[in-house]
């Protein structure tokens, strides 16, 4: 079955600031208050500490590889100048910008090691108090197989997943991780997803299957999964920014709940993302959502003993947890 949506259509307006990513750890979590104070002055502070230290050998690392750079630009030109016998003084652009773009590359390398480890090790002291493993990269995403086989995301010619989180919080076991997807090659390669990807196991167990997807127009030629039938929303508005198809219409109207239906839009504004869609299937709740980059450390050109480093990435794992505690109930 093909849809054949309005893509203008939108949701209702955002949530007001005291809604979903406002106010993210409850009273009394590590990311919170008083002890969030004693972890970033305990454990990650002197780790930045350290790798500030090296940040700066980093540094000046890298302004030798760009002097370096410009030797050897130097010398380009002046062997063309030789070789051309004084006809073209400059070197051909085809040599030039490939030398320039590969030397700032390799000198900003050491920059971009000290980077993935300051942010491997405050994700890391984060994660710790809140029984989280975190992965830097893994090799698939959790349920990965389900995503494509309910149409949640394109099949992709080439993936990759980084940030990785696995626990439990409460009684639903969780993991999410960032996914690039693209699809063809060489000059034909596209990017079809970038953004995160959410899986919860709830206690409780579904008998059929339901999809949530976004009406925009990317979805204008997407194909719902076979034995699925289209389901109508009792909020005209979410019927509008919303299409939903499920195996049971009656068990799909029990868990698409108005509040639920307003959770997601809250979660892809907390994101700043666009494009979410779901799917209920047996007792796991998968969520994708296109989104920007998440979980970083920020530029190497400052210091990284800031404390609002890490408050950024703690507010991103915050809004892991206000997810699972919002979705996990539904």
């Amino acid at each position: 079955m093909t849809l054949a949506i309005d893509g203008s259509a939108r949701p209702p307006a955002p949530p007001s600031a005291s809604a979903f990513g406002h106010r993210l750890a409850p009273a009394g979590d590590p990311l919170e208050g008083a002890a969030f104070d004693a972890l970033y002055q305990a454990r990650i502070e002197p780790e930045l500490v350290k790798r500030e230290a090296e940040r700066k050998t980093a540094m000046r690392t890298f302004f030798v590889g760009l002097a370096g750079v410009g030797v050897l630009v130097l010398l380009e030109n002046l062997l063309t100048n030789s070789f051309t016998q004084g006809a073209s003084p400059w070197v051909d652009p085809r040599i030039l910008v490939p030398t320039i773009l590969i030397g700032a590359f390799l000198a900003y390398l050491p920059l971009a090691n000290v980077a993935r480890r300051a942010k491997v090790s405050v994700i890391c002291a984060l994660c710790e108090p809140l029984g989280v493993s975190y992965s830097l990269s893994v090799a698939d995403a959790p349920s990965f197989d389900n995503f494509l086989a309910l149409n949640l995301l394109p099949r992709p010619t080439s993936k990759a997943f980084s940030d990785a989180f696995t626990g439990r919080r409460g009684d639903a076991d969780f993991a999410t991780c960032e996914a690039v997807l693209h699809q063809g090659s060489g000059k034909s390669r596209t990017l079809v997803f970038r953004g995160q990807l959410f899986r919860l196991v709830t206690p409780r167990r579904l008998s059929s299957t339901t999809v949530v997807l976004r009406n925009t127009g990317w979805m204008k030629t997407f194909e719902c999964p076979k034995g699925l039938a289209s389901v109508g929303l009792e909020d005209p508005r979410f019927n509008q920014a919303f299409a939903v198809f499920a195996s049971d219409q009656v068990e799909s109207r029990e868990v698409l709940t108005p509040s639920f239906m307003q959770q997601l839009v809250d979660l892809e504004t907390a994101y700043a993302g666009d494009q979410i869609r779901c799917a209920f299937s047996q007792s796991e709740l998968l969520i994708a959502l296109e989104c920007a980059n998440e979980f970083e450390i920020g530029g190497m050109f400052s210091t990284l003993v800031d404390r609002s480093r890490v408050e950024g990435i703690a507010r991103n794992i915050e809004q892991v947890f206000k997810m699972i505690d919002e979705f996990s109930t539904a």
